[in-house]
């Protein structure tokens, strides 16, 4: 055998073994990160967890809140009364809207969330951004058109908003097990 075809040889051989080896190059598709952190894990657990208790806590506290308020709506907003309150019959049901909106926002943003639904980030921080607004502008309503000072326990609930935006909105934005989770 001469060296060509001897060589030819070594290259029809080679071409055979090589056929038989799965190919490993690397792919469009196989280049893709793997999705770690991903799932309801980490530091994710806390909101969801904010989340469930909220369901109850919500309309605890509205009962709680309100409960003397429907005992004695009639005194309070019969102009014939005198423990008549000006607006605050206007007052009662701006709050009511609002914790109404509250509660079918979380309960859509506990569907989005447990089905991983990519919607989910957005209606969290609206979920946050509303819950706060909401609590600033029921404080500067009640103290304008009810005349009551605003006490420590308000204060103390907008600071908590307040905190709870500032941490969890970026939260939110930046995470990578959020982007790795929430991509339906």
């Amino acid at each position: 055998m001469n060296d060509s075809e001897d060589c030819s040889v070594r290259e029809g051989s080679n071409k055979a073994f090589l056929q038989d080896i799965p190919n490993k190059s690397p792919t469009a598709r196989d280049a893709k990160p793997p999705l770690k952190p991903a799932g309801l894990g980490g530091w994710l657990i806390l909101p969801m967890l904010g989340l469930i208790v909220s369901l109850f806590y919500l309309p605890f506290s509205f009962w709680v809140a309100y409960a003397d308020v429907f005992e004695y709506w009639n005194l309070l907003t019969d102009p014939t009364s005198s423990y008549f309150m000006p607006l605050f019959k206007e007052l009662t049901y701006f709050e009511v809207m609002g914790n109404v909106i509250l509660y079918g926002t979380l309960l859509y943003l506990c569907y989005l969330f447990f089905t991983k639904k990519k919607l989910a980030v957005k209606v969290i921080i609206f979920f946050y951004v509303f819950s706060l607004i909401l609590i600033i502008a029921d404080v500067i309503l009640v103290k304008e058109l009810l005349a009551v000072p605003v006490d420590d326990k308000d204060v103390k609930e907008i600071i908590r908003g307040a905190v709870v935006c500032a941490i969890w909105i970026p939260y939110f934005l930046t995470s990578v097990r959020v982007k790795n989770t929430f991509l339906n």
